[in-house]
């Protein structure tokens, strides 16, 4: 009989140095999935530790060696969020072959984040959490808008150079936000009049008040 092969796993294969980092690598992004989970089924400030840390398959401690607060993983998970839609509007804008396919391009990115509700629903909901604590307000729109301002500049500077100063992405930033939410709340307030048709037609020109041309 031929003998069994042993199965290898990563763990395995680690060197022992390496193994801690890469349980707490697991951990981590265990307890990442299981945040975007409860947030999406019971809000941001409806959420609880016990409940994130239950659902990831880990303790209350294992969430308080990875985050500090419910705060701290939110904001991770918005900036790896953001990092995808920065990658894929990058791909989309390095195949565009001119000024018009490159407008095109943003234009459906922009109307395809505001479709995606729950996303912007959870980032709506932070923002009205903040406002009900006035006493964490300027920290937390302080770290939001360092770590948007943040991926704008490391995954698009060299499409949008034109924005290098600091202020002025600030700004730009948080308008593009300002049509995401505002949008994207009332799509889904009335879908029927605030249609996906309707948006295509709409957004070129808000968009070209909102982003100045090179």
């Amino acid at each position: 009989m031929a003998e069994k092969t042993k199965e290898i796993t990563e763990e395995e294969t680690a060197p022992k140095s390496g193994l801690q980092a890469l349980r707490s690598e697991r951990t981590r992004a265990a307890l990442l999935a299981a945040a975007e989970k409860i947030f999406a089924r019971d809000g941001f400030e409806a959420s609880r530790i016990e409940d994130i840390a239950a659902e990831a398959g880990r303790s209350r401690g294992a969430f308080y060696a990875n985050f500090l607060n419910k705060t701290d993983v939110f904001l991770e998970l918005r900036a790896r969020a953001m990092q995808k839609r920065a990658r894929e509007i990058r791909m989309r804008l390095s195949r565009a072959s001119d000024e018009a396919a490159r407008t095109a391009a943003v234009n459906l990115h922009i109307i395809e984040q505001i479709c995606d509700t729950q996303s912007l629903l959870l980032q709506i909901e932070f923002k009205l959490f903040a406002l009900r604590h006035p006493e964490m307000l300027a920290e937390l729109a302080e770290k939001h808008l360092e770590a948007s301002t943040r991926v704008h500049e490391q995954e698009l500077s060299e499409y949008f150079s034109h924005l290098s100063d600091v202020e002025p992405m600030r700004r730009k930033t948080l308008a593009i936000e300002a049509l995401l939410e505002g949008f994207a709340l009332n799509a889904l307030f009335s879908p029927q009049i605030l249609d996906r048709q309707y948006l295509e037609t709409l957004m070129p020109g808000l968009l070209g008040e909102v982003l100045p041309t090179p």
